[in-house]
């Protein structure tokens, strides 16, 4: 995996946590024409068109003669969503210059923060002068909008990774404070105050996914849970081979502190479940048919397999039983008690 693909993911459930306001939401009213590109831009989006969405975009900014806080919104978004880190900052600058809103501007400067994060390509260092700029622009947003505990995790995360502890302690015990916070961020928040090191890693990015039963799994849900990710599909030789030990481990270890987490790629639901059924799996057992989530943790090849400790980092990445899960598993497990889910 990348090191750009790993700090996209470490982020990326941060930055979807921040879109508290609707994607076009100016104040001011605008003009049909702008509204129409917009519109144009957003078709084209959710068509994966991003390109031509992109151009849609640029045209309504155009037309305002640069003076659209909405465009330069729904450019810089979708300049991250294209992996235009440098582009997405400059865009979110100007966009937070034009926000009328405190909490707009606030969330632009987030997103100035990230595509700066997302430009030190290289592994960060202490002093890097991006992440000193991220930072920068973060205490200005928290500044803008005291309210976001996303805010004070994502500066917390920075400190951390320039090995400025003290500092990055005070931003996660602000964050876990925070009475907008998630249970699941209260609890990061917590272990991370508690032992800065554990924020210097990968977090694992943000995803909800539907189980047969209707219920959704998502990245909080699992908090306070040494999680095995199987990334895999009926129709994998290779992941049919691996079962009997994926599930070996799954039954190995006390159900309140692990949990397998199966993420078919099947296209078939109906022979999904059939498979299900008769191999009597364990763990939860989710399809992903479209791709989202796999997606989301860059998956190129199945089975892949994915570890994460109980505050959402991941620990391990393998394709293949290439590597030693179960003992993975078990010395995570076996690590000093911290925060839990249910000690929350």
């Amino acid at each position: 995996m990348s090191q750009w693909n790993k700090i996209t993911s470490a982020v990326t459930v941060l930055l979807l946590a921040t879109a508290a306001h609707p994607l076009f939401s100016q104040s001011t009213p605008l003009d049909p024409t702008v509204s129409a590109a917009l519109d144009e831009g957003k078709k084209f989006e959710q068509r994966h068109q991003l390109t031509s969405a992109l151009d849609s975009y640029r045209k309504a900014l155009k037309l305002t003669k640069g003076k659209c806080a909405d465009c330069l919104q729904a450019i810089s978004n979708l300049q991250l969503a294209m992996e235009l880190p440098k582009d997405a900052a400059s865009s979110a600058a100007a966009w937070a210059v034009q926000a009328a809103a405190p909490a707009d501007k606030a969330n632009a400067e987030y997103l100035q923060a990230y595509a700066l994060l997302l430009q030190s390509r290289q592994k960060p260092k202490p002093n890097d002068p991006l992440l000193l700029q991220a930072d920068e622009v973060l205490k200005r947003a928290a500044a803008d909008n005291p309210a976001n505990p996303n805010i004070h995790m994502l500066d917390g995360r920075i400190l951390a990774t320039l090995k400025k502890d003290a500092e990055a302690k005070e931003e996660f015990t602000a964050c876990a404070a925070n009475s907008q916070a998630t249970s699941a961020d209260c609890l990061r928040a917590k272990n991370f105050a508690n032992d800065v090191s554990l924020a210097r890693g990968e977090l694992a990015p943000g995803f909800s996914i539907t189980k047969a039963d209707g219920s959704a799994v998502t990245l909080d849900s699992l908090a306070g849970k040494v999680v095995l990710i199987d990334f895999c599909a009926t129709w994998c030789p290779a992941c049919v081979k691996d079962l009997d030990y994926i599930q070996s481990i799954a039954e190995e270890f006390d159900k309140d502190h692990f949990v397998l987490l199966g993420i078919s790629s099947d296209g078939d639901e109906a022979k999904w479940k059939r498979y299900l059924a008769d191999n009597r799996m364990l763990g939860l057992q989710v399809r992903d048919g479209n791709h989202s989530v796999s997606d989301t943790f860059h998956v190129s090849g199945i089975p892949t397999y994915v570890v994460l400790d109980v505050n959402g980092m991941v620990q391990m990445r393998a394709t293949g039983a290439e590597g030693d899960l179960r003992a993975k598993v078990r010395s995570l497990l076996a690590k000093p008690a911290v925060q839990t889910a249910s000690s929350h």
